[in-house]
């Protein structure tokens, strides 16, 4: 199994998905909030159990500068993503 992608059902959901252009059993936007769970968690962990405030529209931390500093990355230059694409 080592290498190879182990869900033949789901290869076949998402050639599926793109006949019938029906959502996919693991549609992005889910997978995407359910990730970004898991990040909020992490940041309240490493800072001893803080409670955070979220702001639902713009998925950002409030009022929480240190928290704020945990929510992405620095790089080093090359390797510099942009904000924008």
């Amino acid at each position: 199994m080592y290498g190879r992608f182990p869900d033949p059902e789901h290869k076949e959901n998402f050639v599926n998905c793109i006949r019938t252009r029906e959502l996919p059993n693991s549609d992005i936007e889910e997978a995407h909030l359910s990730a970004l769970m898991i990040h909020y968690a992490n940041i309240s962990y490493r800072l001893g159990g803080q409670k955070l405030t979220i702001d639902s529209g713009t998925e950002q931390i409030r009022d929480n500068a240190e928290a704020m500093s945990l929510f992405k990355r620095s790089y080093r230059t090359p390797w510099v993503l942009p904000e924008q694409v």
